[in-house]
């Protein structure tokens, strides 16, 4: 078995448009909403998350962890209720990414940015498909020992996908054969509550259906790990059969419950009103006196203001800047990787995140070349 994927189209193109495919086979709405426009925008974004530098790219983040490589059963963390990525963090992984991204898709949508909204639901198919691998739910990261069995699971299921010699052509192919087998899968119905009205909610306990489909998809891959690791290549085959039609089934589950969410005007996707405090952990003190609440802008950007007027504006690359009461007074902010980790105190931290003056603020206490006198520290966004 070659064992080399990069042959092949990655195969998370291929799977947004089966997914597309099983929608029509399923007459659903929702077929409607994805033409050839729609489905070239979702191709082109498919395998974004995994090119080299990309902001969703790296280390443990693909990784959703529900029994390790030795096959021990992980218990999902008590708060808030997920299970780690591959580093053994709850997050960035693909639950708070697909989260986020979804999230990111909708509001876009409702600000008429009809491409861009494209582009963030591709990459939240992305992570639903990264959760179907087993490799991906049970720690076998490619920095591990385990990462010549995580590849060659991954080039097997390339070369099942694409029919072993791919042409242009075996695109449109692949797209009808493997909707067939997950035809009648879809789990519809599992695919509500996705997005919780947070305006009365303390904290962030309060999680959207994602979770629990997450959780599910998590365990049900984790169950395939004997045919990772294993050397019958027949009873891989099976295995990779089964989470490909699992993998199709739930993205087109998610473009689905896109379609109907994207339809609902009061669907809460920005109107949450927890509020945050941008607390240090090196000073041992929130930064600001006044909480910082979430407000969607019409442009597609996010905005974490208090009530005094200081804002913290998060934009679509990531960039924010907190704008301070008093005049002329800015320092510019960024949110490590995932584009609104605002929304998840427990979010990704692991870059650095403020410079203001001669400060660092980072979660970590990584040394920043070619910044002199910084003083670094941790902070996080705590919920009331």
């Amino acid at each position: 078995m070659a064992t080399d994927k990069h042959k092949y189209p990655s195969v998370h193109c291929g799977l947004v448009r089966a997914a597309v495919r099983l929608l029509e086979d399923e007459n659903q709405p929702a077929a409607e909403r994805f033409q050839a426009g729609e489905i070239e925008l979702l191709v082109s974004e498919a395998a974004a998350p995994d090119r080299t530098g990309d902001r969703q790219q790296g280390m443990g983040r693909h990784y959703y962890c529900a029994v390790t490589p030795d096959g021990v059963p992980v218990e999902p963390a008590d708060f808030p209720g997920v299970f780690s990525n591959g580093i053994g963090r709850p997050a960035p992984s693909p639950l708070t990414m697909l989260e986020a991204e979804y999230r990111m898709a909708l509001a876009l949508e409702r600000a008429g940015r009809f491409a861009p909204a494209m582009l963030s639901l591709a990459r939240a198919a992305h992570m639903i498909e990264d959760i179907c691998c087993p490799p991906h739910s049970t720690g076998l990261t490619y920095f591990s020992r385990y990462g010549k069995q995580h590849r060659r699971y991954e080039a097997q299921a390339a070369a099942l996908f694409w029919g072993g010699e791919y042409s242009d052509a075996d695109f449109i192919t692949a797209a009808e054969q493997w909707a067939a087998p997950a035809k009648g899968l879809v789990p519809y119905a599992l695919y509500t509550d996705l997005v919780p009205d947070l305006s009365e909610a303390k904290g962030f306990l309060h999680r959207g259906g994602f979770v629990t489909i997450c959780n599910q998809l998590a365990a049900s891959s984790a169950a395939d790990l004997p045919s990772v690791l294993g050397g019958d290549d027949a009873v891989r085959e099976s295995s990779i059969r089964r989470q490909l039609a699992a993998a199709v089934a739930n993205t087109a589950a998610l473009f689905a419950a896109f379609h109907r969410d994207a339809a609902d005007p009061e669907l809460p996707v920005w109107l949450e009103r927890t509020p945050y405090w941008l607390y240090s952990f090196g000073a041992q003190k929130n930064l600001f006196d006044d909480p910082l609440y979430l407000d969607f802008d019409e442009d597609g950007a996010v905005t974490l203001h208090t009530l005094e007027g200081a804002a913290l504006s998060v934009g679509r690359f990531g960039k924010v800047q907190l704008t301070d009461p008093q005049p002329g007074l800015t320092t510019a902010f960024r949110f490590g990787c995932e584009p609104l980790l605002t929304l998840f105190p427990e979010g990704d931290q692991s870059r650095p995140v403020a410079c203001s003056g001669s400060r660092l603020f980072t979660a970590n206490r990584r040394f920043m070349r070619g910044l002199r006198h910084t003083v670094q520290t941790s902070f996080a966004l705590i919920p009331e």
